[in-house]
Parts: C-alpha cells; structure tokens; sequence
C-alpha cells in the first residue's frame, strides 16, 4: 500500500503488543514463535518478560547478554524487567540504535492486563504505540482454569485478540464449545485456534522484509534460519489463512468525526486498522496515517509530497464482514454539509501525540 510504510530514517511508532495467559497457556511458545518468525523476514523484536529463562534462548543462538538485555544474532533483542522499569525499558527498546520494529511483552508475572495496558499507553513517548492485548487460553483446561481463577474472564473480556490454543488436545466438539464460551466472554474481538500457539506476525505487526536487505546483519544464522530454509511456504500459506484483511480505498476526502468513530469502535472480529486518510480541510490538508487497535487510536501527520491525497486503509481481523466494514466506511465520504462541522477534525486531532 503505498505511503503506508514510512522509510527507515523516519520511522512510525513502534507496536508495543501485550501478551497474557494463564500460566501453561503457550505465552512463551508464542514468544518464541514470533522471535523465530520476525528475525528470519528481517523484523526486529523486542521482547520484555520478567522470567527470561523460560525463554528458548538456546535456540535463538545468543550473541551477547548485559544488564538484563539479550542482543539475539537475528537483530532481536530480549529484556529482563519489572513493572518499575516497564518505562524505561520501552524508551529504551526505541532509541534509534535498536532499531525495532515491534515490542512484545509478557503480561505473566509483571502486572494485570489492564493494569500493564494502562502502563504501556501511559508511556509518554510518541515513537510508541499500544499495540493490542493478544489473550491466550488453554483450550483444554480453560474450564477448570475459570472455575479456581474466575478473574480470567475479565481478561479474555478486554483482549484485542485471542488464542485458543492447543486446540490438538481436544475433539471438535469440546473445541466449538471453547469456542462459543470465548465468544460469550468477548463478542467482538478477534478469536483465532490454533496450535503451538502459531499465528502470522503479519497479523499483530507488519514483517519489514526489506530490512535483510537494507542493512547487512551478522553472518551467523540461528538455527530456526536454517531450519526455516530447508521448509517450504505451505506453513506460511496455512497461517496467513488464519485471519481476513480488508482494504478500502477512495479519491474522495473522508470526515474525520465520523472516520474517527469508525477507528474507536471497531467492527467485531477487527484486530488492527492502518493506512493514510485525506481530509479535505483548509487547515489540514496533510497526510494523515492512522494506526488502530482494540479502540485505542494513534495519528500522525506527514506530507503528501509529489503524492495525490486520497484514502488506503487496512481492516485487519477475524471473523471480518467485508461488506460491513466498506459500508462503513463509505459511509465516512465526507458530504458537503459536513464542511459546517468546524470542530469534527478534532475528534481525530486528539490522538496525535503532543
């Protein structure tokens, strides 16, 4: 999508994603999935947990390790950290030299979900963006889990995104019962099944693939590397068909109060939106680039340049109604009686960073 990627000199906020789960859920089979996934295409991860052995490192073929960080030879990084140092960290895990592209943290031992969500958007730093709350369950023992720990439904109720992992260990029918609690418990977040925990990272942020060739990294491959070369692409193919993306695109400028509410109040089954957004007003005529998780909403402006104005978004999920979510959103063409809303462009304003 063209203008969506913004060139590494001048790089977008950074996705900071919050993984959570009961313990045994596969939190860290996840971890290491995305490690694996994201340093072969070129991302680089940065991964907080507070109990960094658990962590497959030895996989991962460490190449230096100092104050709690862990510099991976795939260009990823790994932090050890408590709620205290959850700020720093990120700061961090952004300056420049890192380089990162995404930040995933393991809510288990560190905080609530909605305590550690509250941290990570409280961070005042504009190259970082909340990146959504992925849940995962255990599929076979989530209702013994929910029995002794009844505060999980709370958790699943607030996810962007949830796992229902292990979905091996149980029979369809057992697994569509899962299903229907997870629905219950959350209607309108994204809900995946899956196994060892493995998704398409392009579905919580975007691989940057150009990285590899952008920059050289070190000569040293890790061992998934060489595993992941000798593996065809039908793996890939199966996960990328685990989720919808949805793209809307239009000459016509849009209305910022009702884009907004578009971006705020997602459709059910809706994990992510980005893309870039033209307004046709006299003060705001530039470039607006749109990130969006679970109703929290980040902006920033750029010039169009030698580009023509128009609109490209992106509705990533599961479960999506195309139809639905291009309803909406032509239905966010700006009118010519919108143009008496003077302040309808402030309910976009207000989620770019000071």
């Amino acid at each position: 999508m063209p203008g969506l990627n913004a060139s590494r000199s001048a790089r977008p906020p950074v996705p900071v994603i919050v993984v959570a789960g009961f313990l045994g859920s596969g939190k860290t089979t996840l971890l290491n999935h995305l490690l694996r996934s994201a340093g072969a295409g070129g991302t680089r991860l940065g991964v907080l947990v507070n109990d960094f052995g658990s962590v497959n490192i030895d996989a991962l073929l460490v190449s230096a390790q100092a104050d709690g960080a862990v510099s991976l030879s795939n260009g990823c990084m790994c932090c050890t950290v408590d709620a205290d140092g959850l700020a720093d960290a990120l700061t961090s895990l952004v300056r420049p030299s890192a380089r990162i592209d995404a930040i995933v943290i393991e809510a288990s031992g560190i905080a609530e979900p909605k305590s550690l969500i509250r941290m990570v958007t409280a961070v005042p730093d504009p190259r970082l963006r909340y990146g959504g709350l992925v849940y995962v369950v255990d599929a076979a023992h989530i209702g013994a889990l929910r029995e002794e720990h009844p505060e999980v439904d709370a958790h699943i109720a607030i996810a962007d995104l949830i796992l229902v992992n292990k979905a091996d260990l149980i029979s369809d029918e057992e697994l569509r019962i899962v299903e229907g609690v997870v629905a219950q418990l959350n209607p309108t977040a994204a809900a995946m099944v899956t196994q060892d925990a493995r998704i398409d990272p392009a579905l919580l942020f975007d691989i940057d693939e150009s990285a590899a060739a952008d920059e050289p990294r070190s000569g040293q491959l890790t061992l998934d590397e060489l595993l992941l070369e000798d593996r065809d692409h039908s793996d890939h193919e199966h996960l990328h068909a685990g989720y919808e993306a949805v793209t809307f695109s239009s000459d016509e400028p849009l209305d910022p109060r009702r884009l907004a509410r578009f971006l705020e109040r997602p459709p059910s089954g809706c994990f992510r939106i980005k893309g870039i957004v033209h307004f046709d007003l006299p003060r705001y005529r530039q470039k607006f680039v749109v990130h969006g998780v679970g109703g929290f909403v980040r902006v920033h402006r750029e010039s169009w340049e030698a580009q023509a104005p128009s609109t490209e978004l992106v509705a990533i999920g599961r479960g999506l109604d195309p139809d639905a979510v291009t309803a909406e959103l032509r239905a966010a063409i700006a009118r010519p009686e919108d143009a008496a809303d003077e302040h309808g462009i402030l309910s976009v304003l207000r989620h770019v960073p000071a």
